[in-house]
């Protein structure tokens, strides 16, 4: 796919976003956000609405204007540079196609007003349609396909550039949650073949989890964290993050150490009755013996208890069976919590549960600052 592989890409960041602010009217929208971006990365930006995601995205793409801050792309500043100089393709929610044009004629749209040669936009068009399974769509309009089928007419249009940087706002949000899984699939696969360098706009975390190289969390316009799916996972920043990225999310829970010689107990406590677990040393960070800490257990690290491990004695309120897994809530320091078990483990409500917490996976954070303690 010569036609469609990436230019040579640049040894410097493909992607710089220094100290961006942005301002709607007296509202600050994104606060003093940085970012670098590798050649190649896939890079999603996620986090609740309002956060900024598409606001930040809008600014790279140069269709929102910044208010402070800078943006560089394979080492150009573009802050002030119009959209259609900035060798960038973007990819929308809302498809964006010409409802009067054929498939192939949406797709080479683009080629045909930059005044390449005829044959060689129907090449790359018919290269673009291959490479998306679209090629027998090709005399269609817009109005005769589905949407999973316009998303990628869509996508084609972008490929077709050759960018330095695509731009995806949203693509998958208008499809039913099938397509979402299959196209989200083609979208890696694409990525792969492609080296191509992708900034992913997603509410999404799954989408997040499965597509991004990098992930980059915000809220309320500031950057909570930025990390692989792994980092962002296993070792969430802060509460917001750990509450934030993972399905069901991170089980929150008050709590506090106390200290045994070189080990400890951790313990968690609703004012009636006292439940506890040993915990290694090496969560005994910062002196917080005694005092007041919030217990980042994410639900798979609640295991069967075994004799060889010290278990918890949970009532469960509500078991919902999906077949490989079963949902189970309980409570737990004073707080109603969501373990994911083996679907084979045969609970009912009502039942009291014997688990262990696997304390490998514990993540502990300041409640005070929200931070993680590490």
């Amino acid at each position: 796919m010569a036609a469609i592989a990436q230019k040579a890409q640049p040894a410097v960041p493909v992607l710089e976003v220094r100290n961006l602010v942005k301002r709607f009217s007296a509202v600050e929208v994104l606060k003093s956000v940085s970012i670098d971006m590798a050649a190649g990365d896939f890079l999603v930006l996620v986090g609740p609405s309002g956060c900024g995601k598409s606001t930040l995205l809008n600014c790279i793409a140069g269709l929102d204007e910044v208010s402070g801050g800078e943006i560089v792309i394979a080492g150009r500043d573009v802050t002030q540079v119009p959209p259609r100089d900035r060798d960038i393709a973007m990819v929308f929610q809302s498809y964006a196609l010409y409802p009067t044009m054929t498939v192939a004629e949406n797709i080479g749209f683009g080629m045909k007003v930059r005044h390449v040669p005829k044959a060689e936009q129907e090449r790359k068009t018919r290269e673009v349609a291959t490479l998306l399974q679209i090629q027998h769509l090709l005399e269609r309009k817009p109005g005769a396909l589905s949407g999973g089928q316009r998303q990628r007419v869509a996508m084609g249009r972008a490929l077709v550039r050759e960018p330095v940087l695509f731009l995806f706002d949203e693509p998958l949000s208008n499809l039913d949650a099938k397509l979402r899984v299959e196209l989200r699939g083609e979208i890696k696969r694409l990525h792969e073949r492609l080296g191509a360098s992708i900034v992913y706009v997603t509410h999404d975390q799954i989408e997040a989890m499965t597509l991004g190289t990098r992930i980059v969390v915000l809220n309320q316009g500031v950057i909570q964290q930025i990390g692989t799916p792994a980092e962002i996972y296993e070792r969430p920043a802060n509460l917001f993050v750990a509450d934030f990225m993972g399905s069901p999310p991170m089980n929150l829970v008050p709590g506090h150490f106390t200290l045994h010689g070189e080990t400890g107990t951790l313990h968690f406590s609703d004012g009636a009755e006292d439940q506890r677990i040993p915990v290694p040393s090496k969560l005994l960070r910062g002196n917080y013996a005694g005092k007041p800490i919030i217990a980042g257990i994410r639900p798979e690290a609640f295991i069967p208890a075994s004799p060889g491990n010290s278990p918890l004695t949970l009532k469960a309120e509500l078991v919902e069976n999906a077949g490989s897994d079963t949902f189970a809530t309980f409570q737990l320091g004073g707080k109603q919590i969501t373990a994911r078990l083996p679907g084979r483990m045969r609970l009912e409500s009502g039942q009291q549960a014997h688990l262990a917490i696997d304390t490998d996976i514990l993540s502990i954070f300041d409640p005070e600052t929200g931070l993680l303690i590490d």
